[in-house]
């Protein structure tokens, strides 16, 4: 493969203005996508995207919003133009809960940030990419959809897992469409959200769960954002449903 393989396309990634989203767009940014860099904050975003083009990206935009509403959502779509490939990255955890006490506002807002949201960006991308022929869906997963462990949320667990089943459903609605629909499962990767997830549920160290991983680290951002340019790429057209693990082999099956 070039190293631009995706020269002349667009993605969209969502929670991108740092961890594995901002290694992600800046991994699509390489291979030569415009890519508009998604997060709640407008000023976040901005800085963000500054920070990409004072690296020479010149390609990066930005898009501060909710887009759980309609409203942010359109104006995504607006902004962006034809969406060639989708990256939801946006969702995650803070405080530790089990089922008996997680409350129905934390149960809520995982499946809202972690299932629900993907789906909304998913149908609002879908038409465009159907219409031109071409499209790539991912969807950032995690890898408590294969191997829950103690230490998560309740809800994220349900809803990663969830996400997995939306988008083998998706797959096969699209297949042969020129559409594909993939996940990525990272499994503990450092990032800042990492850390405020310890700061939140301090009886869970970065250590412990290091050691729970067979290569005895975390992984690093860039080594989950340097699989999605190929994914998204030409050469990955047979590539649909899938769901591929990248966990330092914690999960291997």
């Amino acid at each position: 493969m070039g190293t631009r393989i995706l020269a002349g396309r667009t993605a969209v990634v969502s929670g991108a203005r740092r961890g594995i989203g901002a290694a992600i767009a800046e991994a699509l940014l390489a291979a030569g996508a415009r890519v508009v860099v998604c997060g709640r904050d407008a000023v976040q975003v901005e800085a963000a995207v500054t920070g990409l083009r004072g690296r020479g990206f010149a390609g990066a935009e930005g898009f501060g919003g909710d887009l759980h509403t309609a409203e942010a959502r359109a104006e995504l779509l607006t902004a962006a133009g034809a969406v060639d490939i989708l990256v939801n990255n946006a969702g995650g955890f803070l405080r530790t809960t089990t089922t008996l006490d997680a409350t129905d506002e934390e149960w809520d807002e995982q499946l809202r940030a972690n299932l629900t949201l993907p789906f909304l960006l998913c149908r609002a991308v879908l038409p465009g990419m159907l219409g031109r022929g071409w499209g790539r869906i991912i969807n950032v997963g995690s890898v408590t959809a294969t191997a829950p462990q103690l230490g998560n949320a309740i809800g994220y667990v349900a809803a990663k897992s969830g996400l997995v089943g939306f988008t083998r459903q998706l797959a096969l609605e699209v297949a042969g469409t020129g559409v594909t629909a993939n996940v990525v499962n990272p499994g503990t990767v450092g990032t800042e959200h990492l850390a405020d997830y310890f700061a939140a549920s301090p009886q869970v160290s970065e250590a412990e769960l290091a050691q729970r991983i067979p290569m005895g680290r975390l992984g690093r951002p860039r080594e989950i954002a340097a699989l999605i340019p190929c994914i998204a790429s030409d050469d990955a057209a047979f590539l649909t449903g899938a769901v591929i693990d990248v966990n330092g082999g914690a999960v291997t099956a």
